[in-house]
């Protein structure tokens, strides 16, 4: 029977979590068998809802619960408990049927839960599913025409990004609009240049697509552009405002040349903008894009960093040549973000919730990363180079250390932490002489920073026998 200690540090809903995912993996709870409604635990347990709400979404995440139709959470089935046993155990690591469930997992840029106001996103869901004729007009292929409107302003105030609405296209995540990208681009521009190191999965959608990837050196934290002058491609996939993963920004003095490569060339720039909302000191630096004055550079965003994992929506604006291409192919294209969710955001943008949740986030990851810092330091001492968090929710580190960089990950995973390999972001990794990773702290709870750096600590300085 579940029962919360209200003596110890541990969150309620980390309780009701753990509780629950205990008694799903060894069958006390079979699939199939019901959870109580969010309103019965709570009352249960004498805890607010929210509590229970944050604790059912993880354990749907990662697969322990379902939900039917109009219907409560269920139980999932995990596969016979016999094979599960058979698995390995590896540290803290936790095991699932569809992929590895880390106790640390310093990989992910998702958000934490704790920093997510989930009742003000209830409360514009309630009120958008209460109007079915709304969410009907709403139904557009290129994304709904409030939420167009919404980052139009949006994108303006915050990236100085010159976006018409008719000009942007709304989509579940990056990958999904870099699918339409590719579809416009690959009969005119067959081989794109990218950062390296860069941002894999943009490269691996261009290469399965059969786009030839020409690499361009990050060096020093900036891009190579004699080697990009000598080659004659005319594509080039970067991020400015925040090179992934280097974390350093582009001057304006390249950011120039850049758009006058493209000029001459007569090619095109996507810039990817990914999480702009997220710096912690001096004034945010303005988009690429905006600076275009001939129509040279596709902008790419995400919100993926201010909103929790559930919500993946994306959006690009198109120059004008491309958004012609775009309506002459626009059948090819279906809409696959959800309407009700885009219909959620537009008012979470213009009621000024959004903008309330990046200035909560901006001082909470600010201080969060401090502390990153502070602990890493304090953990390994001269044994590590810390780089200053000055925006995203990456810490670019650098270990002394005698294993390999790959040693050092796998000795990681045993402690039950995942981690980035900096070599894992070029185009041919090579010898990581300088052991160098990033650790993300946004999906690692406050309270665990500390336990989870101590893991870390276990696994790269602790001597094995």
């Amino acid at each position: 029977m579940l029962q919360i200690n209200k003596e110890i540090k541990t969150p309620y809903y980390v309780q009701i979590y753990e509780y629950y995912r205990h008694e799903i993996e060894i069958q006390r709870m079979i699939a199939g068998m019901r959870l109580p409604s969010v309103r019965e635990l709570a009352q249960s347990v004498n805890v607010s809802k929210m509590t229970v709400e944050k604790a059912y979404y993880q354990l749907a995440s990662e697969g322990y619960i379902i939900r039917r139709k109009k219907a409560r959470y269920e139980a999932a089935f995990l596969g016979p408990i016999e094979e599960r046993n058979r698995i390995p155990a590896v540290g803290n690591v936790l095991r699932c049927t569809a992929k590895p469930t880390y106790a640390y997992d310093f990989g992910s840029g998702d958000m934490d839960m704790e920093h997510f106001p989930l009742d003000v996103w209830r409360k514009h869901m309630n009120r958008i599913l209460s109007e079915p004729s709304y969410l009907t007009a709403s139904n557009d292929e290129q994304g709904v025409p409030d939420l167009r409107e919404a980052l139009s302003q949006y994108v303006y105030e915050t990236r100085g990004v010159h976006a018409k609405a008719e000009n942007i296209i709304i989509g579940a995540g990056t990958a999904a609009l870099l699918s339409i990208l590719t579809t416009l681009l690959r009969d005119t521009w067959p081989r794109i240049a990218v950062e390296n190191p860069g941002f894999r999965l943009g490269r691996e959608i261009f290469r399965s697509m059969g786009f030839a990837i020409e690499p361009i050196a990050i060096q020093n934290g900036m891009l190579d552009m004699e080697t990009l002058h000598r080659s004659d491609v005319k594509l080039m996939y970067v991020s400015p405002s925040h090179q992934f993963p280097t974390g350093t920004v582009m001057p304006i003095g390249m950011r120039y040349q850049l758009l006058q490569w493209a000029k001459l060339r007569n090619g095109l720039i996507i810039e990817d903008d990914y999480d702009s909302e997220l710096r912690y000191y001096g004034r945010p630096i303005p988009a690429l894009q905006g600076l275009d004055t001939a129509g040279q550079v596709v902008y790419m965003g995400a919100l993926s960093k201010v909103l929790p994992f559930f919500v993946r929506l994306s959006y690009m604006v198109l120059p004008p040549r491309l958004m012609a291409l775009y309506n002459q192919k626009r059948s090819l294209f279906r809409q696959g973000a959800s309407i009700p969710e885009q219909c959620v955001l537009a008012a979470y943008i213009q009621s000024g919730d959004l903008a309330r949740q990046v200035r909560r986030l901006r001082k909470d990851y600010q201080e969060k990363g401090l502390l990153m810092e502070q602990l890493l330091q304090d953990a390994f001492g001269n044994q590590i180079r810390v780089s200053r968090i000055t925006s995203g929710v990456y810490c670019h580190i650098t270990l002394r250390s005698s294993y390999s960089a790959q040693e050092l990950r796998q000795k990681a995973e045993m402690e039950g932490c995942r981690v980035l390999t900096m070599q894992s972001f070029y185009e041919q990794p090579g010898q990581d002489k300088q052991k160098e990773f990033l650790l993300s702290f946004s999906k690692i709870p406050s309270n665990k920073l500390k336990q989870a750096v101590m893991a870390l600590q276990r696994a790269w300085l602790e001597k094995e026998g």
